[in-house]
């Protein structure tokens, strides 16, 4: 680029202006992308250490007198089970819609993307095309 200032949209577009906007929708989408990532993986994490919590920390009872220190720990009962499924559930869903969202969102197609061609395909091209032309004519 000639132009050494920080938009990337100026100086060799022909419509700035349709560039700039296009790299700020994109610039907006990667910021807001990699928000709702943070937040879900957070959500996760935490959702796993209840789930962990609860499993092993959640029936131990601890006593503490002026004379005496006592603790148990009750086993896990049928009322249980509800919590333990939500706290392993919500987590694995939240795990699979970002991951359905990631693959299914938006890309460019590929028809969109002009990619010039290199010299030796361009020359084959044409070495094709005229032998076509010789053999027809």
């Amino acid at each position: 680029m000639t132009d050494a200032s920080d938009d990337l949209a100026s100086g060799e577009a022909e419509n700035p202006g349709l560039i700039g906007d296009f790299l700020r929708k994109e610039a907006w989408r990667f910021r807001w992308e990699k928000r709702l990532t943070n937040v879900t993986v957070c959500l996760i994490i935490i959702f796993y250490l209840s789930l962990l919590g609860f499993v092993f920390f959640g029936n131990i009872r601890v006593t503490v007198g002026a004379w005496y220190f006592f603790s148990s720990v009750r086993p896990h009962t049928t009322g249980d089970i509800p919590i333990i499924v939500s706290l392993s559930t919500v987590p694995t869903l939240l795990l699979i819609a970002l991951l359905r969202y990631f693959h299914h969102r938006p890309k460019p197609e590929q028809d969109d993307i002009q990619a010039p061609l290199p010299i030796s395909v361009e020359a084959a091209k044409e070495i094709i095309k005229a032998t076509t032309d010789a053999m027809k004519g």
